[in-house]
């Protein structure tokens, strides 16, 4: 067997994706959102630390240039390990916030974020095209789909364990205790990456072989790439609402937010199992598109929740939280496998990292932009509608009009239409029910 196709590296890189999930739980997950508002964050401050993450990931752009020069595993390793003593300063910046000030503190925490964000961005170039050479092209969907369902299993015990911190030690305390897990997991994480057999990286070459301009010449590439930048611009609208929409016209505590996402994530993991096979058979175009019009379901609840027109009940967040699960787990999945087959072999890490600097326009860019719109429009009402269901209604439509631009997507070997929605809703139950009477039998 193939070394780097030993079934121990997958291994290895599921147990990676899970403890680092603890990590980046802790520092940039909803836990950041309630740290910066209880240091009186506006709006637009909240749109910059979201916009963080993946602005900095264009960073992989110029990580790419060091892949020939460390390899894959080497900067991984010295970018994880960095970005992790960040965030053990960020637990010692929010333990002591009461005798700091609540406005020094947002600053540098902001800052120490942005160094965290930046050293993630110029190492995290390295995973993708690592683990493409680690997981055979016939199995990506089922180990996407592994990963997608640990992950979830594993946020759904992180989320519990948060809420639970917070509602026991409210404010600092408690901030800083889930900062320093994620300070030791992330120191965790490093170790398991060093255990991972490198891949060799020939096929990199260098800028001079593998300019911008050819990675840009590639159509479906690009074609892949400006419907990425469409609906990252309005995803980047839900990530950034939903916390202002709870505290500020719901005024939920930080207990009861925290626990949110805990809903998605089940509602993920239950879902994923049955899709890596499924979408290893049908293609990603199909769920790519299906999706996009759940998000679009979505966005309407949160319209509604945010204008009034929903009461603010356990069914209606349910239904918010189960549709947020169920759209990026699909999302997600197919959207990542596309990626990997859309991507030419020679100069790969170039071309992820192009798609990287597409993320950060749409993930980076725009949370920075929704932020601004919240706070402009802030007091005023547009059709009856307040600042924060009109801009979910804007991603809405936007949501709506990337799912009509992704039927365009090219994947040859990705079923119709009507095959998929035959595969989806006749045969696929129709196997599942024969599995379950020959088990009972």
């Amino acid at each position: 067997m193939d070394r780097l196709h030993h079934p121990r590296n997958r291994l290895l890189a599921l147990l990676f994706e899970v403890v680092n999930a603890c990590s980046w739980s802790a520092v940039l997950g909803a836990p950041l959102m309630l740290i910066l508002k209880s240091l009186g964050a506006s709006a637009t401050v909240l749109g910059l630390a979201v916009s963080m993450l993946p602005i900095t990931g264009a960073l992989q752009l110029g990580g790419a240039r060091l892949l020939p020069r460390y390899g894959y595993r080497g900067l991984m390793l010295r970018g994880w390990t960095a970005r992790t003593c960040m965030a053990g300063l960020m637990a010692g910046i929010i333990l002591i916030s009461p005798q700091l000030g609540t406005s020094t503190s947002m600053w540098v925490f902001l800052l120490l974020l942005a160094v965290f964000t930046t050293l993630r961005g110029v190492a995290s170039c390295a995973w993708l095209p690592w683990i493409t050479q680690l997981i055979p092209e016939e199995r990506r969907g089922r180990y996407l789909a592994s990963v997608g369902a640990l992950l979830q299993g594993t946020l759904i015990l992180c989320g519990l364990s948060y809420a639970a911190i917070f509602a026991v030690l409210p404010g600092p305390q408690g901030f800083a205790i889930v900062l320093g897990w994620g300070c030791l997991t992330g120191f965790c994480a490093s170790w398991i990456l060093s255990r991972i057999p490198d891949a060799p990286t020939d096929a990199e070459g260098d800028l001079g072989g593998i300019g911008w301009r050819t990675v840009l010449a590639h159509r479906p590439f690009r074609f892949f790439l400006g419907c990425n930048l469409l609906f990252n611009t309005a995803l980047a609208a839900l990530g950034l609402l939903w916390v202002p929409v709870l505290r500020d016209i719901h005024h939920q505590n930080d207990s009861v937010i925290a626990f949110l996402p805990v809903i998605a994530s089940a509602t993920q993991l239950l879902l994923l199992p049955l899709l890596g096979r499924l979408v290893d058979h049908t293609g990603s175009r199909p769920f790519i598109v299906m999706s996009l019009l759940i998000w679009v379901l979505h966005a309407a609840l949160w319209t509604g929740l945010a204008a009034g027109l929903l009461p603010l009940s356990w069914p209606v967040l349910i239904a918010i939280q189960g549709t947020a699960g169920i759209a990026g787990g699909i999302l997600a999945l197919a959207n990542q496998r596309l990626l990997m087959w859309t991507v030419p072999a020679q100069g790969r890490s170039h071309y992820f990292a192009m798609s990287s600097v597409m993320a950060a326009l749409g993930q980076g860019v725009s949370p920075i932009i929704w932020g601004l719109a919240l706070d402009g429009l802030a007091a005023r009402h547009i059709w009856t509608l307040n600042a924060h269901a009109l801009l979910y209604l804007t991603a809405g439509l936007l949501l709506a009009i990337a799912a009509a631009a992704c039927l365009r997507l090219n994947e040859p070997r990705a079923l119709g239409t009507v095959e998929f929605l035959h595969e989806l809703l006749v045969r696929t139950p129709r196997r599942a029910l024969a599995r379950w009477l020959n088990t009972s039998e």
